[in-house]
């Protein structure tokens, strides 16, 4: 079994104890059913209700946002993450065709690739799933859609089980189908939809989402639950004393984020993983607050930067939307050198405390897009010394702090399958 050393990097501790929520977007009309979803850097934001359907996009981490609600004939209900394409699901309730519509360039330009005139008693199509392979949609009642030709054309799988009234919730991995019933729970299938069997865990499980290849669920009461496929149960994951109701999970990578609420106070607070769920941490609440109502099943999300929430409180009739991001922190994972072959190194930088240079040397083992990037104690970025390709090898860069005043900094080095930062200490 692979030797882990959990390095706890002085910069998640003053992350959490000193970065800030940064709001980036706001309006008076969402429903409190708006969603945020990221396909690779790129932000999604759907919302319908209150006589308002608008579909948002953001390509630079929230800071500016682009109405696209005109690429699509009708509202839409979902957007989907799937390789290099992004799907959306769009319908107008009370038809019978749900048409899919999909964007090669990351949501700059969208076109139709399919649509499916549902039969009677089928129920609204409303999300979408893949297992990294096939695609599915999901109907509200009890038909699941599975194309194997990325969403050219769909089959039909009715699932047949006692006291089925609709789907509320579906994941996939491999052939092993997932699907919460309401007043059922989450039933599981490991024949690709043939059988299915109840699986709930301590309390019925409610949301199902698939991130980082692993099927998680929400249960009231009972937290998080992450699904083992070896021994065909679920496991309960964290739950953070009484904050016990689960809202939401999103997750980019190795970074978890979620949202639980208080069931006596209606709060909510947001705690983050660095290392796929094997430990949380909460973050702070500083500027969003704790009085959030939000209750979208995709009201947290991620990227490589930021964690982002939406934020939803009526107050006397007067609503208040908002979007908020947190800089991400780090906490790395390094296997043995012996075990882990294509690790990266990152070194800590010399002369340290340094004035005003110093070099930061890194080393790497497979190659790939590199950046290097300097922050400040509030986590906020100040300098890129690297954005580029490079190959395996030995490498280092000299920063320059001439501008900065004293105090301590942070670099990362982040990879498409690693980061890992380390602190310095700037001395005038």
């Amino acid at each position: 079994m692979k030797k882990k050393i959990l390095l706890l990097i002085l910069f998640a501790v003053s992350y959490n104890l000193n970065a800030q929520w940064e709001k980036v977007y706001s309006n008076s009309t969402w429903a409190n059913g708006a969603s945020l979803y990221t396909h690779k850097n790129v932000l999604f934001q759907t919302g319908y209700g209150n006589n308002t359907n608008q579909t948002l996009r953001s390509g630079d981490n929230g800071t500016t946002w682009t109405d696209i609600s005109s690429s699509f004939p009708y509202t839409v209900y979902f957007i989907l993450s799937y390789g290099n394409t992004v799907f959306a699901v769009t319908t107008t309730l009370g038809t019978t065709q749900y048409s899919f519509y999909a964007s090669t360039d990351e949501g700059l330009t969208w076109a139709e690739k399919s649509n499916i005139v549902r039969g009677s008693g089928n129920g609204a199509i409303l999300s979408m799933a893949s297992d990294g392979n096939n695609l599915f949609c999901v109907s509200n009642r009890r038909s699941i859609y599975k194309s194997v030709d990325g969403g050219s054309t769909w089959t039909e799988i009715i699932i047949n089980y006692s006291g089925t009234s609709g789907i509320l919730s579906f994941a996939v991995s491999g052939n092993t189908y997932f699907a919460v019933l309401e007043g059922v729970g989450c039933v599981v299938s490991t024949d690709a939809g043939l059988n299915w069997t109840l699986k709930n865990g301590t309390s019925s499980i409610g949301v199902i989402y698939k991130l980082n290849n692993d099927v998680w669920g929400t249960a009231g009461f009972s937290g998080i639950y992450k699904f083992n496929l070896s021994t065909n149960s679920w496991e309960n994951n964290y739950t953070p004393g009484s904050f016990n109701l689960p809202i939401s999970i999103g997750a980019n990578g190795n970074n978890l984020i979620s949202t639980f609420g208080d069931f006596l106070t209606g709060n909510r607070k947001y705690y983050s993983s660095y290392n796929n769920g094997e430990s949380w941490t909460e973050l702070t609440t500083d500027v969003i607050g704790l009085s959030n109502s939000i209750l979208s099943n995709y009201a947290v999300t991620a990227n490589s930067s930021y964690f982002f929430a939406e934020y939803w409180k009526s107050t006397g009739g007067v609503i208040s939307y908002s979007i908020y991001r947190l800089p991400t922190a780090t906490t790395t994972y390094m296997e043995d050198a012996k075990e882990f072959p294509n690790s990266f190194v990152l070194s800590q930088n010399y002369p340290n405390p340094f004035n005003p240079t110093t070099t930061i040397e890194y080393a790497l083992g497979i190659p790939g897009m590199v950046k290097i990037i300097v922050y400040d104690i509030l986590g906020r970025e100040i300098n890129t010394l690297i954005d580029e390709y490079k190959v395996a090898g030995n490498y280092q860069v000299k920063f320059n702090g001439s501008s900065l005043s004293s105090g301590i900094y942070y670099y990362s080095l982040v990879t498409d399958y690693n980061r890992q930062t380390k602190a310095m200490v700037l001395v005038e």
